[in-house]
């Protein structure tokens, strides 16, 4: 056992010997370094040099992006150099100086590589769906640059379904790379295709040269398959429903046939009106309300190809919103009723007089509509019988001199000693019903003069359907305007002047209600040229009416007399 012991301390001795030869400056010769170069990233980092050095001695570095630590010593001693990552693009070369009572020792070259000019996406490819609920309609997508940049969209298609947000990159650093968030905003698929688009991200100063181009790829899936057959109807009809985010089921279930529907009406093979037999079984009406979209008919609404009667009603927030219709519901070659109202509609789309040759029947009321549509022409929609476009109101204004300082117009706005658009629905001669109450029409009724704009007087024939006479629109050689309407509603506007001839003596005056209907307008509001809304000649009593009309006083006089029992 003395043995082992002796033998330990032995091994502890040579050991602390051979130690303190290491440490011991006495024992070194002159200075060494182990290195007299350091390549470093533009990142930049931590680098070791290991010293021996018999002498005292100091380390200085030629640049302020060097530090050392420690800076001075003797002996055996490691050096930490920690260098800056770089603020420009170039390589760039400084120096260490070690040295000992003014004399140079040893110089180690440092050269940092510059950042190269780059934008480089985290991941250069993203898969998306093919349908998501609006607010779920995005990505983000994280690039690391040291320039300013723009994005590209290059396409597959004609569709541009994607849209890029405004982004911030802050490049107060040089050419140190940042990093930015680029959210991205997709469209929903409607194809069976898969669809492609590629971001191009490129220099915003054509001097910046990347190394290599800078590309995300998005890959968006593919629609379901919608067959031209009633299972068709069925799943276009819930894609539609889907699109358009309804908050109420609108009668549609999932687990019973199409025709429980309530939201849904088939054609039948004894429909006088069925456009061909394939259209048996397929569905007819379609009317869905309350939903949430700023976007305009979903593209599946082409699917129904024999839709006759479409309604849409009751969007979320309409004042905020500014929709176009969408091209696809003018490529339904049997439409006859088109109802999209309270949608949020600021426009129609160039097509849409593709309906021309089958619409009767057009519901735009409570929509955001800042003029009536050019395509609405007695030319376009020859069979039009009923137009209605109240209520096209986004905001209330009570003074309309301030409506051209409104950064967007605040609805339907006529001024009807400027523009003639009114003028061009009243001689549209097959109207039967045309409603315009509460929108922001200003100015006189139009007048019309027989020979003038293509009017002409009333005939005996003109009532021959009718079984009245009316002799005086005859003889007096009335002004043949609306000749068809049964309901007209030009109330709640700011219309001002006389009420003309042809409106107040009217055959089918009194069938307009028009104490309601026409005679009342805005009070207490004022249009641009600072008038009160109002209609300076109402009559007090239908007398008037009466007395040309005779044959009338039996229909419309109220008779305020009671029998008595």
């Amino acid at each position: 056992m003395k043995t082992f012991r002796l033998y330990i301390l032995t091994l502890l001795g040579v050991a602390l010997s051979v130690g303190a030869c290491t440490n011991d400056p006495a024992t070194l010769e002159g200075f060494e370094a182990d290195t007299s170069t350091i390549e470093a990233s533009a990142a930049g980092g931590e680098y070791n040099i290991a010293i021996r050095s018999a002498a005292e001695w100091t380390a200085v570095a030629s640049s302020p992006w060097i530090m050392i630590s420690p800076a001075n010593g003797r002996g055996e001693v490691k050096c930490k150099v920690r260098i800056d990552s770089t603020l420009v693009n170039d390589t760039r070369s400084s120096m260490i100086r070690f040295s000992s009572a003014g004399e140079i020792l040893r110089e180690v070259a440092v050269t940092q590589q510059g950042f190269a000019k780059h934008i480089t996406p985290e991941e250069a490819e993203q898969h998306i769906a093919a349908s998501a609920s609006r607010d779920d309609r995005w990505f983000e997508s994280e690039i690391e640059t040291n320039i300013e940049f723009k994005v590209e969209a290059e396409y597959d298609g004609e569709d541009r379904w994607l849209s890029v947000d405004n982004f911030e990159l802050n490049l107060d650093r040089g050419a140190r790379p940042r990093t930015t968030q680029l959210r991205v905003n997709w469209k929903i698929n409607p194809e069976p295709r898969e669809r492609v688009a590629h971001l191009h991200l490129v220099a915003l100063n054509s001097g910046d040269e990347l190394e290599s181009p800078s590309i995300i790829t998005i890959r968006q899936a593919a629609a379901p398959l919608i067959e031209d057959n009633r299972t068709g109807d069925s799943l276009a009809i819930l894609t539609i429903f889907e699109r358009l985010e309804c908050w109420s089921d609108n009668g549609i279930s999932t687990t019973e046939p199409m025709q429980n529907w309530s939201c849904v009406r088939l054609w039948e093979a004894g429909d006088s009106s069925l456009p061909t037999a394939e259209a048996v079984g397929r569905v007819r009406d379609l009317e869905l309300s309350y939903f949430n979209t700023e976007e305009g008919i979903p593209q599946e609404i082409k699917y129904l190809k024999y839709l006759e009667t479409l309604s849409l009603y009751g969007n979320v927030n309409t004042m905020l919103k500014s929709i176009d219709m969408g091209e696809e519901v003018c490529t339904l070659d049997y439409l006859k009723s088109l109802r999209v109202a309270a949608f949020g509609l600021s426009s129609l789309p160039a097509s849409f007089t593709l309906l021309g040759d089958t619409l009767e029947v057009l519901d735009l009321n409570s929509n955001n509509l800042s003029e009536v549509p050019e395509a609405l022409t007695p030319e376009n929609f020859p069979h039009l019988v009923s137009l209605n476009l109240a209520s096209n109101r986004r905001t209330m204004v009570s003074n309309l001199s301030n409506i051209s300082t409104m950064e967007r117009s605040p609805g339907l706005h006529i001024d009807t000693r400027k523009t003639e658009d009114l003028k061009r629905l009243l001689l549209w001669e097959s109207l039967e019903e045309l409603s315009l109450t509460y929108n922001y029409i200003e100015g006189p009724l139009p007048d019309f003069r027989v020979g003038e704009d293509g009017v002409r007087a009333y005939t005996a024939a003109d009532f021959s359907e009718r079984g009245d006479t009316l002799q005086w629109a005859v003889e007096s050689k009335l002004p043949r305007v609306l000749p068809n309407m049964k309901r007209l509603a030009i109330n709640l506007n700011f219309m001002t002047g006389e009420l003309p001839e042809w409106l107040l003596y009217h055959p089918r005056f009194l069938e307009w209600t028009p104490t309601t209907f026409i005679y009342v307008q805005q009070e207490t509001c004022y249009d641009t040229e600072g008038n009160v809304p109002s209609f300076s000649n109402v009559p007090t009593s239908q007398e008037y009416y009466f007395e040309k009309y005779p044959l009338m006083r039996g229909r419309f006089e109220f008779n305020d007399e009671i029998e008595e029992e």
